[in-house]
């Protein structure tokens, strides 16, 4: 199953977030080498609610099985019973070995168990087991370490302690990761908005709409047309205006004042208005000032951060 989200608030699934990455989540999650063959679909006529499950038919490095991965927002002490049923009903109709994984991403650590066990008499046993994750209880760095940035949508749901203890910090930090990764635009995109709504699970929607439309900004000013003509306006004025000594400085010059124009256009969308001793300055600022102020643009959240970066 997949949870909707808290109070409806997406009517959106996990699995419909990662239709297109299923292998990485089994391999992370699992702990398990394999290749998807096929979507399984089936009913579940004694469970009261259908859920939208990740039920996938899979080669392992253990042969073939039908792999089960239930995504779940909230503790559910009735969860082993339901874990069980997809078991029996997977097998029934696959007659495969059923492998799965409970992935719980609420807020509050896990308190759900990972399996039921009974023993009655001499003949009548129940030890069932299923993989549990706690996603809360693994850091940032872990997720990083795979270097599978597909699952970079995943990290604002680690490390529940930092993300508690500072949500907005946090949320930045998980941003700044999936913005340095080495992919294109367009994979970023798509991996921030997995991660925009990860978010809202735990903070404030004017929090999530503030950092995602400083991201979306500078996704906009880096492949927009307008940034390219600014760039290109920038590199033959530039040039024009330092042919007598040399291509090389006028290039420079070109960008040197593209870099000024992204900073005054970032700092005027975070900040509404830029009072004029500041533009000023920023105007004064060589190449490599004005990079760093990129470099650090979610760091500074107020002017007084802004003047570290200023002469």
């Amino acid at each position: 199953m997949v949870d909707a989200f808290p109070g409806n608030k997406y009517d959106i699934t996990v699995k419909e977030l990662f239709a297109d990455s299923e292998e990485e989540l089994v391999g992370f999650f699992a702990s398990l080498r394999a290749e998807i063959i096929r979507h399984l679909n089936i009913e579940f006529p004694r469970v009261e609610i259908k859920r939208s499950d990740l039920i996938l038919e899979c080669r392992t490095e253990f042969g073939p099985a039908a792999v089960h991965l239930e995504f779940q927002s909230t503790n559910d002490s009735d969860i082993p019973f339901r874990m069980l049923r997809y078991a029996t009903e997977l097998q029934q109709k696959y007659r495969l070995p059923v492998y799965q994984i409970l992935v719980y991403f609420g807020e509050r650590e896990m308190a759900m168990a990972d399996g039921l066990e009974y023993s009655f008499g001499p003949q009548n046993h129940l030890d069932y087991r299923y993989r549990a994750v706690d996603l809360g209880s693994i850091s940032r760095e872990e997720i990083k370490k795979t270097n599978n940035y597909t699952l970079y949508a995943l990290l604002p749901l680690a490390d529940r302690t930092r993300r508690k203890q500072h949500p907005e910090a946090f949320l930045r930090e998980c941003v700044l990761d999936i913005l340095q990764a080495s992919v294109t635009t367009e994979e970023k995109r798509k991996t921030l908005l997995r991660a925009e709504i990860f978010a809202g699970l735990y903070l404030e929607e004017k929090i999530i709409e503030q950092i995602f439309r400083e991201v979306e900004t500078m996704l906009n000013i880096e492949e927009s047309a307008g940034y390219q003509r600014i760039f290109k306006k920038g590199v033959e004025k530039g040039i024009q205006q330092g042919m007598e000594k040399g291509i090389e400085k006028g290039m420079e010059k070109g960008r040197q004042e593209t870099l000024r124009e992204s900073v005054l256009k970032l700092l005027h969308k975070k900040f509404k208005k830029v009072p004029r001793p500041y533009v000023d300055k920023i105007k004064s600022l060589d190449e490599y000032a004005l990079g760093l102020i990129l470099d650090n643009i979610f760091e500074i959240n107020t002017l007084a951060d802004l003047e570290d970066y200023l002469p």
